[in-house]
């Protein structure tokens, strides 16, 4: 609990928050001394030059050899007063004994400190000179003030201390208003981390979204998309696997029998040695276009397939479905009929895939009987609308919602027998081939005569 708490982003931020207000408060205090202290300087430099001029004044009214100390009755107490001969070598008046001649300042006033200058202390003054003539012998006015008991320097000495002095309370409420308040914010988050501690694939739990539409429920958002796609893969592996287990059942009891049978009798009896190898080849063959098909269809709901999707020409694609249909199957007539737009942008091979697997149903559904085949397209709100139309058995209504799904075989739809059945997954690839182009497929019957099956391109995947 205490590694949890000082690992705590809460805690930290605050110590940031609080280090940078204290950094604030620093440098304002450090720039309000410098301004301070300037102005002060600034003032107490124009108070010795006034001063120093009222000194010359003084000492040109009076003469240099007869002013005495009534006569600067005038000048503050506090101002050191020293006037000398412009060598230094006589001073003429002073009112601090203990104030020697100090280098020029005549610029302006110069802060002069010298250590251990007094036996319980360091000198440390703010003076300014002033040199000027008198009957042609040069005179320097020298006017100091002690620092030590400058006001304004002691007040600004203490106010600094005592803005430092409050702000450390201030220091520690901005710390821990801070600290509540980032840990309030950042609540969702440890909630998130709960939640998820908790999920699971059986699981029905979700991120809370609060609805406040900030950057913590678009991320909950996020997670929950992500969590139902995962959960959909999930699935989408466990269709597969329990498929793959159902579907090779009847195969793998076929061939185990037949192989028994070659055991048993095949020696001895050849009819029956060609017979048995005949389904076992037909059994192997059929094992691997289920293993195929299912495979596709995954690779196909998982998105592992790259669309290349570019403008394409339903008529010629049409006109070469028409010319391999009729080159194997010899019961069909393919026409290519009234087209709209005449392109799809789409990926053409797999389009073709489609078209191909729903014409190839209604050859193997009509046999022995003629088919005849219409290919359509046509452009309405929905999008663009291939159709494949032919006129042999048609589905009965029970089984039209179930022939989209995997494996569906209805034993009367399309008067099928077993050895027209198929596998049942070409309309399932169909279908999974639509969904990834954002598209539908429709199957219409009407159970007697005829089927008509439209693949429907959204707006912005038809035309060119």
């Amino acid at each position: 609990m205490r590694k949890s708490f000082f690992r705590s982003k809460a805690l930290r931020l605050s110590l940031v928050f609080s280090g940078l207000i204290a950094a604030l408060i620093i440098i304002f205090v450090v720039l309000f001394a410098l301004v301070i202290k300037k102005n002060d300087r600034k003032r107490q430099s124009n108070f010795l030059s006034h001063t120093a001029e009222a000194v010359k004044t003084i000492l040109k009214n009076v003469g240099p050899d007869m002013v005495t100390e009534s006569d600067f009755v005038d000048i503050p107490y506090f101002v050191s007063v020293c006037i000398y001969e412009g060598d230094g070598d006589r001073t003429i008046y002073s009112n601090d004994p203990f104030i020697r001649n100090l280098p020029k300042a005549e610029e302006k006033a110069v802060n002069y400190i010298e250590k251990n200058y007094f036996i319980d202390g360091d000198l440390n003054v703010l003076y300014r000179t002033l040199t000027f003539e008198i009957s042609g012998k040069s005179y320097v006015v020298q006017v100091s003030v002690n620092m030590d008991r400058d006001f304004a320097t002691r007040l600004l000495k203490e106010l600094n201390f005592a803005i430092i002095l409050f702000s450390m309370p201030l220091i520690l409420v901005s710390f821990l208003a801070s600290y509540f308040i980032i840990k309030s914010t950042i609540s969702p988050v440890k909630k998130m981390t709960e939640t998820a501690k908790k999920m699971s694939y059986a699981s029905e739990n979700h991120f809370e979204v609060a609805g406040s539409g900030d950057e913590f429920d678009r991320l909950a958002e996020t997670f929950n998309t992500l969590f139902a796609r995962l959960k959909q893969d999930f699935e989408r592996e466990k269709q597969f696997t329990s498929d793959v287990s159902h579907e090779l059942k009847t195969p793998i009891a076929v061939i185990s029998g037949h192989a028994n049978l070659i055991r048993r009798w095949g020696k001895d009896d050849p009819v029956q040695l060609e017979k048995s190898i005949s389904r076992l080849t037909a059994e192997v063959h059929t094992m691997q276009a289920i293993v195929d098909n299912l495979l596709q269809i995954s690779r196909l709901e998982r998105g592992t397939i790259k669309l290349e999707k570019k403008s394409v020409s339903i008529r010629d694609l049409s006109q070469r479905l028409k010319e391999d249909t009729e080159a194997w199957a010899n019961n069909a007539t393919v026409t290519v009929g009234k087209m709209g737009t005449e392109f799809i942008f789409c990926d053409a091979e797999l389009l073709y895939e489609s078209m191909t697997i729903i014409v190839s149903n209604s050859v193997k559904y009509a046999k022995p009987e003629k088919v005849n085949i219409i290919i359509e397209e046509k452009v309405t709100e929905r999008g663009t609308e291939l159709s494949i139309i032919d006129d042999g058995p048609g589905i009965k209504k029970e089984d039209l919602p179930h022939v989209l799904e995997r494996f569906y075989r209805a034993d009367e739809s399309h008067n099928r027998d077993k050895e027209k059945g198929g596998s049942g997954l070409g309309l399932a690839i169909v279908k999974s081939i639509m969904d990834i182009h954002g598209g539908q497929v429709q199957i219409f019957s009407d159970g007697i005569k005829g089927t008509t099956v439209t693949l429907t391109f959204p707006a912005k995947e038809g035309g060119r």
